[in-house]
């Protein structure tokens, strides 16, 4: 290992340096000799990223255990001493929805909507690139050209029998099938939602639902951040006679939020790894949060009990309604991007 990494010159613009100089005069990059061991580039990206050193184990015993403590003291300017508010958020953020990933299988919304069996890997492929055709057993070919066949001779039988997901999934991914032959058995389905999007995304939806999900799972930390301004903005008009910048609102957003994203994930890996009881975990986990919220709230508008309850739940109920659009936004745009 090398026990100095200065340069005698910039590696950017080639400037002449001193041994004494930590920084390029001309450009300002640091003289610093980037070519290392694996050892120090895993060390430096924690230093510098993700800061895993005395100053995230001052700040994880105040984020855990005194709530409000962490936005008081960066309202204080107190800002070297602990991480800072962003940087922790996106480092319990990324913890939890990378949690949150593991748990979600791919053809979880096939299995979910067709009230059967997990739909095998066969089903559940896409045409041309990164899709491979489906193909079909003869057995099972023949049993749904049969149903097809019946539903169109015997329309009014077809209305009690309606398509099934598995059914209009093989359809879907068949590219044999025209799109108004499976326009008609879509309509014949539970599954159609009206005039939303056109036949040809409710299509390619409905073939490739385990990329929607992975989709979802993917936008949703994007959505949970673009919706921090707007709880942030929801504390401000709840307490707009404080003398609180809208920046000191948003660090506290930031506080609860990052305090939310390690007991859920935490609770997650109880329950995926300690089988422990899901509804018990929801609970505990629900009540913790809400609790530590509640005294975050206390300790840093100081407030009474009863006005801080109040807020709280009047908090609550408005975040929940836009937490809600924000998650069907989000739906509706990675149907529309499929």
């Amino acid at each position: 290992m090398k026990k100095s990494r200065k340069l005698d010159h910039c590696l950017n613009c080639g400037e002449s340096l001193l041994n004494d100089e930590n920084f390029c005069p001309s450009c300002g990059q640091e003289n610093k000799d980037q070519r290392v061991s694996i050892g120090i580039f895993i060390s430096d990206f924690f230093s510098n990223y993700i800061n895993f050193d005395s100053t995230f184990f001052r700040t994880l015993p105040k984020l855990l255990f005194k709530p409000g403590s962490l936005t008081l003291v960066f309202s204080e300017g107190k800002r070297k001493k602990y991480i800072h508010p962003i940087r922790l958020y996106l480092i319990f953020s990324l913890f939890y929805f990378f949690i949150f990933s593991l748990i979600i299988p791919k053809n979880m919304l096939d299995t979910f909507l067709s009230n059967d069996r997990f739909i095998d890997d066969d089903f559940i492929s896409i045409n041309e690139g990164n899709k491979k055709k489906n193909k079909l057993t003869e057995e099972e070919g023949l049993a749904l050209a049969e149903e097809i066949e019946t539903a169109s001779k015997n329309p009014e039988e077809s209305k009690s029998s309606k398509t099934k997901w598995k059914e209009l999934k093989i359809l879907a991914q068949d590219s044999d099938v025209s799109m108004a032959e499976f326009e008609q058995s879509l309509q014949e389905s539970s599954w159609g939602i009206g005039n939303i999007i056109s036949t040809e995304k409710q299509r390619a939806f409905i073939a490739n639902s385990n990329l929607f999900i992975s989709g979802v799972a993917r936008n949703l930390p994007l959505m949970m951040f673009a919706l921090l301004p707007i709880f942030a903005g929801i504390l401000m008009l709840l307490y707009i006679r404080s003398d609180k910048y809208f920046v000191e609102h948003m660090v506290h957003a930031l506080h609860l939020h990052t305090f939310a994203y390690l007991i859920y994930g935490l609770g997650i890996l109880g329950i995926t790894n300690l089988n422990f009881s899901s509804g018990w975990v929801v609970t505990i986990t629900f009540t913790i949060v809400s609790v530590y919220s509640f005294l975050s709230f206390k300790n840093i508008y100081k407030q009474s009990w009863i006005k801080t309850m109040i807020k709280f739940f009047i908090l609550g109920h408005i975040y929940i309604t836009f937490l809600s659009l924000g998650l069907m936004t989000e739906l509706y745009i990675t149907l529309l991007l499929m």
